[in-house]
């Protein structure tokens, strides 16, 4: 049966099994899939399957852009992409030649043998998280939710239908179906109607969060091949075990932990088991990404806030600290966090005691602080940007995760981890031999997130049961060779630091550097079409750090 992966900005966020002649995907919300994107029309393209193939049918009356051609109509081939906005919709065409039976007889052997396309069958759970956490273990493989009492899972809030969703689990993977709820099923901002997903996926019903997770990260661990996975990390360099180690031993304290690495090499895998090695292990983890929210909102994010305490709070807010009572809060990236929130945030490791936005009174919370950054805190709190002593407060037990290109030998084993995550279910998706060569030369400036896009993109560009070294490319190049970009165009106007003299008489070493630093990202933004995710990856710097230089600039428009 024939499936649609949507991505968005390259992150897979949805797979739609086509089980009708005809779909039709587009913003309105009586799509078949409703993709929540501005430049996508209220119907936007059809979908229609029959014996002699599938074919893509514009509804925009404009075109639509279908494998890199803007097009009316046009036949989808197994690999084709859909344009649609931000969003991409990718054909897949599953063929096979194993006849019904077949098929049917092999299910049975893996339900019987518990094990499947996503390895060894893992105790799992649902997290409800609505106005408390709860946690339900299943011992169902099919089951309902909603408010109404004959549900498997009854969650009493309004904006939940009486029968609002059906799940069957299949392996380590679980079949979401809509009951044609009012409200909806909600993966991120994408309603959803029928849905196939993974382990640690996330669906909202109303106001209600529910988590699919593995009992515990030991449970998934105990699924990665060879057993090389500690609490979800992969891999037996030196570095990693000496890691391990660490973390067994520090982790039944109540001691801060600080996380330093480079951008995408897994600090949040990191924190996730220091605190499941902890004893606040059953309460709650929660990480909050100190970037990815603005200066305007952060303090509440963090403390909360009363009704009333500032334009648009119209009801009280519990924070991250309440939130986290008892268990442990990840500040990510907290080399960001503003100064005169770090005061506060000290304030609150010292003492406990924590202060909703607008409240009168303080009240006391059990916290267990881990924080991370790819930053060196010790020299920003030198440049003034970073409060020193919250430096040393953060810094009781410094943990620091090595670039996976000191660790090459782990590559073969983690891009068969990904590649296990990611194959399509019921096929058995294979490395080669010369793949493996490639992926191990590779310098890997994006780290283990790099790696799991390049085995996510070649997975969908293969043609066969194997990954060649042809079907990996990189991201510095369409073609997939690793060699450098070419020199991007000199900005015309203005006179340029990079060209000519470099020194300038009267200005520190800072400053020249400063100037060098504007310059270079300015020029990858305009070689990169002005795409921060495109020239942050090139640069090996996250797309939020390039936002906030261009804030410090003075850069950034009033939307963004």
């Amino acid at each position: 049966m024939a499936e649609l992966l949507f991505l968005r900005r390259g992150e897979e966020v949805l797979r739609f099994t086509i089980d009708k002649p005809r779909v039709v995907l587009g913003r309105g919300e009586k799509c078949d899939v409703a993709v929540p994107d501005p430049e996508v029309s209220r119907q936007h393209v059809a979908i229609s399957l029959s014996e002699t193939g599938a074919v893509a049918e514009d509804l925009t009356g404009k075109g639509i852009v279908v494998a890199g051609d803007k097009v009316t109509t046009a036949p989808l081939v197994d690999g084709a992409d859909i344009e649609l906005g931000q969003w991409r919709a990718i054909f897949r065409a599953r063929t096979s030649n194993v006849d019904d039976d077949a098929a049917t007889e092999i299910g049975q052997q893996t339900e019987i043998a518990q094990v499947g396309s996503d390895g060894p069958r893992i105790t799992a759970q649902l997290r409800v998280r609505g106005t408390k956490e709860t946690v339900h273990k299943l011992q169902v493989d099919a089951f309902t939710i909603g408010k109404d009492s004959s549900n498997d899972l009854v969650v009493n809030e309004r904006f939940i239908s009486s029968r609002h969703l059906k799940v069957a689990r299949k392996d380590n993977r679980f079949h979401l179906v809509d009951q044609q709820s009012t409200n909806g099923t909600w993966m991120g901002p994408i309603r959803v109607f029928e849905a196939e997903i993974p382990l640690f996926s996330t669906v909202k019903l109303g106001e209600t969060e529910i988590v699919f997770e593995p009992t515990s990260t030991a449970a998934l661990a105990a699924s990665a091949k060879g057993g090389t996975a500690y609490e979800g990390m992969i891999g037996q360099d030196g570095a990693m075990r000496a890691l391990a180690e660490i973390i067994d031993r520090v982790a039944p304290s109540t001691a801060a932990v600080a996380i330093f690495g480079e951008s995408g090499t897994g600090k949040e895998l990191v924190a996730r088991a220091v605190h499941n090695r902890s004893t606040r292990a059953e309460k709650a983890f929660i990480p909050v990404n100190c970037a990815a929210i603005s200066k305007e909102l952060i303090e509440s994010e963090l403390f909360g806030h009363e009704k009333g305490a500032f334009t648009g709070a119209e009801k009280a807010h519990r924070g991250a600290f309440e939130e986290a009572d008892g268990g442990t809060l990840f500040l990510d990236e907290i080399g960001e966090l503003p100064l005169e929130l770090q005061a506060k945030l000290l304030r609150a490791l010292e003492s406990g005691e924590i202060k909703r936005v607008g409240a009168a009174r303080p009240m006391n919370v059990d916290v267990r602080i881990v924080a991370a950054t790819n930053r060196d805190l010790l020299e920003e709190s030198r440049k003034g940007r970073f409060r020193e002593d919250l430096y040393y407060r953060l810094c009781v037990v410094p943990l620091s995760l090595p670039p996976l290109r000191n660790r090459r030998a782990d590559v073969p084993a983690l891009a068969q981890h990904f590649l296990k995550l990611f194959s399509p279910k019921g096929q058995n998706v294979t490395l080669a031999q010369d793949a493996v060569a490639k992926l191990s030369n590779h310098q890997w400036p994006g780290n283990v997130r790099e790696l799991r896009n390049v085995l996510h993109r070649a997975l969908l560009l293969r043609r066969g049961h194997a990954v060649e070294a042809g079907d990996i490319t990189f991201q510095n190049s369409t073609t997939g060779a690793t060699g450098p970009l070419p020199a991007p165009t000199p900005i015309a106007t203005g006179p340029s630091p990079l060209s000519g003299q470099i020194y300038q008489p009267g200005r520190t070493l800072e400053d020249h550097l400063q100037s060098l630093e504007k310059e270079i990202v300015l020029q990858a933004l305009k070689f990169h079409g002005n795409s921060k995710e495109k020239a942050g990856r090139e640069l090996g710097i996250g797309r939020s750090t390039i936002f906030k230089r261009l804030k410090d600039w003075g850069l950034t428009t009033g939307e963004e």
